[in-house]
C-alpha cells in the first residue's frame, strides 16, 4: 500500500479542484492570491517539517509511501501542504458563499485574543515535549499578531472554517495516523491522542490554515482596495462634468 498517502493528497483536492470552476462561486478567480499563500506557508512547514524528520521527532513509515524524497522528506509529504490548504481554503470560500453570515463574525477578534494567549501558556510551561511547545507558542504567537497588528475582520470566518474542516480533517489525519503514515516519537507530544491523532496535530492544522487564510485574505483585500481607491482620483473630468451638470 505505498500507494496510500499519494491517494489521501489526490483525494482530498478531488472535489475542491473540480468545483473551483463552478460558475455561481467560481474559486478559480481568486487562485491569484491562493497560491501565493499556498507557496509561502508551505515553504515555511516544509521547513519545520525536515528539521522535526531529522531530530526524530516524527519519521514517515516506507510502507505507505512511494519512497520519491525530495530533501529527505517523501514527495507526498510535499503535496500534502498544496493539496489540504487548497481544500481548506476552497471551504473557506464556498462558506462565504453560502453563508453570507458567521457565528463568530461579531467576536473573531475576542476569540483569538483568548485563545493565543492559552496556547502561549501552554507552550512555554511544556518546553519538554518540543512538537507540543513549538505548536503552540507559534500558533498562540500568531494569533496575538494578528489581532494586533493585521486586519481582523476575516478571523469569525477562520474560526467557522476551521471548525467545519476538523471534518475532512480527522478522516485523513485518522488515516495517516492510525496505518501510521507518520510515526510519533510520543516522548515530544502530550501522548494524549483523540482516535489516533495527536492533540497537537488539531492545532498545527489550526496554525497552517490561520497562516494560509492570513494571507489568502490579505492579497484579495489589497486587490479589492487597488481598485476601489483610485476611481475619484482618475476621473477628475467626469466629476468636473458632473458638477456642472448639477449646477
Amino acid at each position: 500500500m505505498n500507494w496510500l498517502y499519494l491517494a489521501l493528497n489526490l483525494g482530498s483536492i478531488a472535489i475542491p479542484l473540480a468545483f473551483s470552476f463552478e460558475k455561481r462561486a467560481r474559486f478559480y478567480k481568486n487562485w491569484f492570491a491562493l497560491f501565493p499563500a499556498l507557496i509561502i506557508t508551505a515553504t515555511f512547514f516544509l521547513v519545520w517539517d525536515f528539521w522535526f524528520t531529522e531530530i526524530g521527532i516524527w519519521h514517515f513509515n516506507p510502507e505507505f509511501v512511494m519512497g520519491y524524497k525530495l530533501v529527505n522528506l517523501p514527495f507526498e509529504e510535499w503535496m500534502f501542504f498544496i493539496f489540504i490548504p487548497y481544500a481548506c481554503i476552497f471551504i473557506h470560500e464556498s462558506l462565504k458563499y453560502y453563508f453570507k453570515k458567521s457565528l463568530f463574525d461579531a467576536h473573531g477578534k475576542i476569540i483569538a485574543q483568548v485563545l493565543g494567549a492559552i496556547f502561549l501558556v501552554i507552550g512555554l510551561v511544556s518546553t519538554e515535549r518540543m512538537y507540543t511547545s513549538v505548536t503552540f507558542i507559534l500558533l498562540g504567537l500568531f494569533l496575538l499578531l494578528i489581532v494586533y497588528s493585521f486586519n481582523t475582520q476575516f478571523l469569525g470566518r477562520f474560526f467557522l472554517t476551521y471548525l467545519v474542516s476538523l471534518i475532512p480533517f480527522a478522516i485523513v489525519n485518522g488515516v495517516l495516523t492510525g496505518m501510521p503514515v507518520l510515526i510519533y516519537n510520543n516522548n515530544e507530544n502530550l501522548a494524549f491522542r483523540i482516535g489516533t491523532i495527536p492533540i497537537e496535530d488539531f492545532f498545527y492544522s489550526m496554525l497552517m490554515l490561520l497562516v494560509n487564510i492570513t494571507i489568502y485574505e490579505h492579497l484579495l483585500n489589497r486587490k479589492a482596495n487597488a481598485i476601489n481607491v483610485p476611481c475619484a482620483e482618475n476621473h477628475p473630468v467626469k466629476e468636473q462634468n458632473a458638477g456642472n451638470i448639477k449646477s
